[in-house]
């Protein structure tokens, strides 16, 4: 089964608490194995686990966050611009429930864009545009987020976020439209207008030495009625929670 449009979300937040708490970009490798559980917007769909290998590279203005890759071609004391290329989770297959079956594959798509990064009121604030450079859903995502440290020692910190995501009317009926050929007698044509998420979570991390280190995330999301009228969809909320280990070179 493909990721429900949630995972990469929590994701980042997670490797972002990993690779480091400010905007100055240190030179490091850090390899890991995560483990994800997420809720799935699609009717009968279930819930979905993984184990996921992530690298993770950060080298003078290149990045390299698991799924998302990057160059900061404006680099201040307190704040970044770059330009990001990223592979999203979005989608499914026809077989992925019974609900689904006789709908088209939704695929994962590439997505490249601009983020900007600044240090604000004692946290940082985000935000991207990206646009599908795959040709998958034709669309755009607009997103802001604001992440602020909870709790901070010598060899743990813990973070909060919370922000906001868009998705333009393009990519929300690839994702969750169904079309005259796809319709059944219980599965009318629906067709998705552009969409809005509200998301909020904590990150965590514990050093256990000067090698190996421990991250947690727990994320939740609750997304407008475009999905909620979907008829793929039973509910319009979504959790996810991750659980890794880190090596850093």
């Amino acid at each position: 089964m493909l990721q429900s449009p949630k995972m990469h979300l929590a994701l980042m937040g997670l490797v972002s608490l990993s690779m480091s708490d400010s905007l100055a970009a240190e030179q490091r490798v850090e390899f890991g194995v995560v483990a994800s559980a997420n809720s799935s917007f699609y009717e009968d769909a279930g819930q979905d686990y993984y184990l996921l290998p992530l690298l993770l590279a950060d080298y003078d203005r290149f990045y390299l966050q698991g799924i998302n890759a990057g160059y900061r071609f404006f680099q201040g004391e307190t704040q970044n611009l770059a330009v990001e290329v990223r592979r999203t989770f979005d989608g499914y297959e026809s077989d992925d429930s019974d609900a689904l079956e006789g709908m088209k594959n939704r695929d994962q798509a590439w997505e490249a864009g601009l983020v900007y990064e600044v240090n604000l009121l004692g946290g940082q604030a985000k935000a991207k545009l990206m646009h599908d450079i795959s040709n998958t859903h034709d669309g755009f995502t607009g997103r802001v987020e604001y992440e602020r440290s909870l709790l901070n020692g010598k060899t743990y910190m813990v973070n909060w976020y919370g922000g906001s995501e868009f998705w333009s009317r393009k990519k929300t009926n690839y994702y969750f439209g169904v079309t005259p050929e796809e319709s059944t007698s219980s599965r009318p044509v629906y067709t998705a207008d552009e969409s809005y998420s509200l998301f909020a979570g904590v990150n965590a991390v514990k050093r256990l030495n000067d090698r190996y280190s421990l991250i947690a995330s727990a994320d939740y999301q609750w997304m407008t009625d475009e999905i909620d009228d979907s008829p793929l969809t039973t509910r319009q909320d979504q959790w996810t929670l991750y659980a890794g280990i880190f090596y850093q070179f």
